[in-house]
């Protein structure tokens, strides 16, 4: 800081301007102008204020290198897109925890590989005798739609009424067997690798299947005046379970009878000898929306169902690993390198998780050229405006005007996305805090103070 004061003063000022930075306290901020002039004479000592990329720097130091994160571990990454020029780093290559800012990972290689019209298939079969009318079993085969819930509806149970609704336009009046989860699109845990215990009786811990109804939760049916109803609220043991019972309260709502439930094919008594009859198969929104559900809000489920979804359609296999392995893969290729992340879940919530700033804004980068970079943009938070992050920075420069991810964990918070200056440039930044002791709302302040700063500052368009 003291050679870039000297170089801004006259070469007759500059023992008067060593003087005065001795006697200045390390931390303090080295102001733009001088006031005290020297003893000897009347006329003022004038810094020439910094330019734009002097003070950002300025900035991101003062806030990040604050006295109560000594003993954390920052990393951060602003760039210019525009010209390729790093604006300001910190441990940019060292890997943090990113908790949710994983989002953006699982998100951005989804929509390059599955496009934003990919939609997630239902299939309704039935094994049914010679009379139509009444069929010995219903089939459901899932691959995942997480759009059965009230994120989506205006009650979780609607699109399952609906598909009764199709059962008895096709002359399906009830079943003399069960209501039979067929095939097993997702193997394995229901689980994402790594979750703590804690979690996983917490909403945003509740596991997925290829089956899944409102979001992992599990369907409680209920009575009322109005007749038989659903009460979702803890995570399902089960959801391949939780998702056909569900269903089985829509059905007798339209006066289509069963009997049970199995959540098994290989437990239907009449898989080895009936063939079934493929009726109809239901479509998902396409992923376009379902993008913004997960990382608005930060949903978990969504973002695991993703996770192998991937899995699923690139490899055939729909393991958190075969999706993570296909992440993984996509990373490469868009040059990220290989000692710089490591994937093992689609959420983050998981704390095997592991990435640096480098590879967030190399990704976010990646994104914002590409063919769908308005899908991916939208997607995200905006800040003062919608999902994690409407309550931030209201009434400032970066209201409707950053877009992000944030990422929170135990000793965990992290921001990543865009924002437009003031001047009419638009910065890549990420921000991941790890291992603090001080309250999270303290890390989150020096984050909005940064997303504030660029959004102010007038740094131009290059």
């Amino acid at each position: 800081m003291q050679s870039t004061l000297l170089r801004a003063l006259p070469g007759c000022t500059i023992a008067a301007a060593l003087l005065l930075s001795a006697c200045a306290p390390a931390v303090r901020p080295l102001p733009s102008v001088v006031a005290a002039p020297p003893v000897d004479s009347a006329a003022a000592l004038v810094v020439e204020p910094v330019d734009a990329r002097t003070a950002l720097a300025r900035t991101a130091d003062s806030v990040l290198h604050d006295p109560r994160f000594r003993t954390a571990s920052w990393g951060a990454l602003i760039i210019d897109p525009a010209t390729g020029d790093t604006l300001y780093s910190l441990n940019p290559r060292k890997l943090v925890m990113p908790a949710s800012n994983m989002k953006v990972l699982t998100g951005a290689v989804a929509l390059h590989l599955l496009g934003p019209d990919f939609r997630f298939r239902t299939t309704y079969a039935v094994r049914c005798g010679a009379a139509r009318g009444r069929c010995a079993e219903l089939l459901v085969t899932g691959r995942g739609d997480p759009t059965v819930s009230s994120r989506f509806h205006a009650y979780p149970l609607a699109p399952l009424r609906a598909v009764a609704d199709s059962l008895r336009a096709r002359g399906v009046t009830g079943f003399s067997g069960p209501l039979v989860a067929s095939g097993d699109a997702f193997p394995g845990s229901i689980y994402g690798y790594g979750w703590e215990f804690d979690d996983l009786g917490e909403d945003y811990g509740a596991g997925i299947d290829d089956l899944v109804f409102n979001e992992g939760l599990e369907a409680i049916e209920t009575l009322t005046s109005a007749g038989a109803g659903i009460s979702s609220e803890n995570p399902a043991s089960d959801p391949r379970q939780a998702y056909l019972k569900a269903l089985s309260v829509a059905l007798r709502q339209r006066g289509i009878s069963h009997e049970g439930i199995v959540s098994s094919d290989s437990m239907s008594r009449l898989s080895m000898t009936a063939a079934a009859e493929t009726l109809f198969v239901v479509q998902s929104p396409p992923l376009s929306e379902i993008l913004g559900a997960m990382l608005k809000p930060s949903q978990n489920q969504i973002a695991e169902i993703i996770l192998r979804t991937i899995g699923l359609e690139r490899t055939g296999v729909g393991r958190p690993d075969s999706g993570a392995a296909v992440v993984r893969r996509q990373l490469r290729e868009w040059g990220a390198d290989s000692m710089e992340f490591s994937i093992r879940d689609g959420s983050g919530l998981s704390r095997h998780n592991y990435v640096t700033p480098a590879t967030m804004v190399r990704v976010l980068s990646v994104m914002q050229r590409h063919p769908h970079s308005s899908v991916f943009y939208e997607a995200l938070p905006s800040v003062g405006v919608s999902g994690t992050v409407q309550n931030w920075l209201r009434g400032t420069s970066a209201e409707g005007n950053a877009h992000g991810k944030t990422g929170t964990l135990g000793s965990v918070r992290a921001f990543s996305g865009y924002v437009r200056t003031a001047g009419g440039s638009t910065l890549i930044y990420s921000f991941i805090c790890n291992n603090y002791l001080v309250p999270t709302s303290a890390v989150t302040i020096a984050i909005q103070a940064m997303v504030r700063h660029m959004a102010e500052s007038p740094l131009p368009a290059n």
